[in-house]
């Protein structure tokens, strides 16, 4: 049924190798990174007629043959093409699961792309934001004089990827710090590219590294929303918290008995700056810089968390304040304990946070339900402003806690925003 179908061999995605330059530039991405290939199908005609007809939203449409990988690979950013003659119109769309059953990937409206228009030879590109899909089935609809020459798919495979994402581990003061990492998608050595540090909320807290990447954080939308933007290529990496016992000691901030200092909760001493976790990270960013394989930029190294993540922010900015260019620190909060703006001792301390890493640009960003997050964020923004600093607090209307994740990442302006940021236009 296939006409024609062609796969490409690993690493080709990151272009073809260069020569290298006589400033002894690298030759092309490290094999290792180079986690993910295309696969590209062809239908004639004939194909094309032989095609099920469904019923998808009322309407009748064609669906192909499905394009299926094995577990531990995935698919997403399909490229397709359809060529037609006559005066008629032709729409293009897509189903993509992590299973097999079309049926029920038809019944589920999330795992449907839209129906889009199309010209003869335009190419539509159609991202999923779902992880780990497996399976994808094009859907073909024309109405009116048409007849359907070939339709082209093209889509990306990764192999042992979540998100984009192959998995890597950092030693780090005799432990191991979990992490994905993923690289720009049209990778030029001749080129330098920012980093970008995406820490999850609690429920990414582990050692599998992949609840990590389950968890709602810029990394997965610099994948499956900004991934075909220039404008947003980068390296991107998702450091997995360790679990509260699994700090090595040393590293634990403690009080006098042997505690946890008072304005820490037990299960967060992971977000402290001179934790084990902050300093692993810190550690494994400055080695990444110093690559040269990676062209990683020093000056466009930026921070993005979430929650559990937000509350890391400010103790990363204090640890790195010579590292990092900018941040945006979502549904977090500083020192204090939630729901109360910090007073007294709790006060005075983060007046002197705020003095260590005011220089480096901050958007705050709170969803207006989630009240308990504000108070303490709204007085390290008052802090920073007064310290003459830069602080934008953005509050999201209508957003809790949970949906304040995807409506700061999901916002291209935000992200744009975060881009713009470099360490040597900081004072």
């Amino acid at each position: 049924m296939i006409a024609s179908a062609a796969c490409l061999s690993p690493g080709t995605g990151a272009g073809p190798a260069r020569a290298g330059g006589a400033d002894g530039a690298p030759t092309a991405l490290p094999a290792d990174l180079r986690a993910w290939d295309e696969l590209t199908r062809r239908f004639h005609a004939k194909d094309v007629l032989s095609w099920p007809q469904r019923q998808v939203d009322g309407k009748p449409c064609r669906v192909s043959p499905a394009l299926t990988v094995p577990v531990g690979e995935e698919l997403n950013h399909h490229r397709l093409t359809v060529e037609f003659t006559g005066t008629g119109s032709v729409e293009l769309g897509l189903v993509h699961s992590a299973g097999s059953n079309l049926d029920y990937a038809l019944a589920k409206r999330y795992l449907r792309s839209r129906f889009r228009p199309v010209s003869s030879g335009q190419e539509v590109i159609i991202s999923s934001g779902r992880r780990c899909e497996r399976t994808a089935w094009l859907l073909l609809r024309s109405k009116g004089d048409v007849r359907i020459t070939a339709v082209r798919h093209r889509c990306w495979r990764g192999k042992g990827t979540i998100y984009g994402h192959v998995a890597r581990v950092f030693e780090f003061a005799g432990q191991k710090l979990p992490y994905r990492i993923m690289a720009p998608r049209n990778y030029d050595p001749r080129r330098s590219y920012p980093l970008v540090v995406s820490i999850s909320g609690s429920g990414g807290v582990g050692t599998d590294n992949r609840r990590n990447m389950e968890m709602v954080i810029l990394a997965r939308y610099l994948f499956a929303n900004y991934y075909h933007d220039a404008r947003f290529e980068c390296f991107s990496i998702v450091p997995q918290i360790p679990p509260a016992n699994a700090a090595p000691a040393p590293y634990w901030p403690k009080g006098p008995r042997g505690r946890p200092v008072a304005d820490y909760y037990a299960y967060i001493e992971a977000a402290h700056e001179n934790g084990w976790f902050v300093q692993a990270t810190l550690a494994l960013i400055r080695q990444l810089i110093a690559k040269d394989a990676l062209r990683i930029d020093p000056d466009r190294i930026y921070y993005s968390g979430f929650s559990y993540g937000g509350r890391a922010c400010w103790e990363f900015l204090k640890a790195g304040r010579d590292l990092f260019a900018g941040a945006i620190c979502c549904a977090g909060w500083p020192i204090g304990r939630l729901g109360l703006a910090p007073t007294g001792p709790a006060l005075r301390r983060l007046k002197q946070d705020v003095s260590r890493y005011k220089h480096i640009p901050v958007l705050i960003v709170h969803g207006q339900n989630d009240r308990r997050m504000q108070p303490g964020s709204q007085a390290v923004h008052r802090e920073i402003i007064a310290q003459g600093g830069k602080s934008t607090y953005v509050v999201l209307p209508g957003a809790n806690h949970i949906s304040s994740a995807g409506a700061t990442w999901g916002n291209r302006k935000y992200v744009a925003w975060l881009f713009e940021q470099n360490r040597k236009k900081n004072p």
